[in-house]
């Protein structure tokens, strides 16, 4: 009797542990902000709307996201240039607004006249780092869990919202190619006048990525930018 309720009650200590240990969720990552970033480098954040919690699944596909990036750019280049990410690779900051902010026309000092929810992040990045935010010395993609159109103009600033966020946690290699297309945008390459079937700057190449490709005059451009350096 004495060694089956020895057996019963192992067998139950078993089972709590093992359920113990299945409800285990690992801590969130240990964020420090970049205080002095790189110069000619890339800064990422992940802005996370007033009335939202941040979400460390966006914040580790930002970072997954960029790192594939720099490396993708770097064999399109074929020369070892790529640009430069920080060692703190996303930063993390808590927005000044809610998430409808981001896509509404707040006026034309704020929104601009297109291009409205591009402009509300540019206006609120420059709020939350001052006279820090500088685009002639860095590039910035801005990732906000917001309802917010694909909407990247050249140059300085590349910004992608919750329908990309949640492409990319989906591992999807069209939204991985959105990303490559807005952060060349943001070095200052605009929309090709003639349309190419595989290159990153054309809707059609963005949905071959990562066998799309940068265009002849594309590298040619960043070559010449003081971003893409031997790394």
């Amino acid at each position: 009797m004495g060694i089956y309720a020895l057996i019963f009650l192992s067998g139950m200590f078993i089972l709590f542990d093992s359920c113990h240990k299945k409800n285990d969720t690992p801590p969130p990552p240990v964020i420090n902000p970049t205080v002095n970033p790189i110069p000619y480098s890339v800064l990422v954040y992940l802005v996370t709307p007033t009335d939202k919690k941040i979400d460390y699944n966006y914040y580790n596909v930002a970072k997954t996201t960029i790192q594939k990036l720099q490396d993708w750019y770097r064999t399109q280049m074929g020369n070892n240039k790529t640009f430069v990410l920080n060692p703190v690779v996303v930063d993390t900051l808590t927005g000044l607004h809610a998430s409808g902010w981001y896509a509404d026309n707040n006026g034309p000092e704020i929104s601009g006249s297109i291009v409205y929810a591009y402009n509300n992040v540019k206006y609120e990045m420059k709020q939350l780092l001052g006279s820090k935010f500088d685009t002639s010395l860095y590039t910035y993609f801005v990732y906000v869990p917001a309802s917010i159109p694909d909407e990247t103009i050249p140059r300085g600033l590349a910004v992608e919202g919750l329908n990309n966020l949640d492409g990319l946690v989906d591992n999807s290699n069209f939204f991985i190619g959105m990303d490559a297309h807005s952060l060349a945008h943001a070095f200052g390459l605009p929309e090709p006048p003639v349309q190419t079937s595989d290159g990153i700057m054309s809707a059609a190449g963005i949905s071959k990525y990562p066998n799309c490709v940068l265009e002849p005059v594309t590298k040619d451009s960043l070559n010449a930018s003081p971003f893409f350096q031997v790394h």
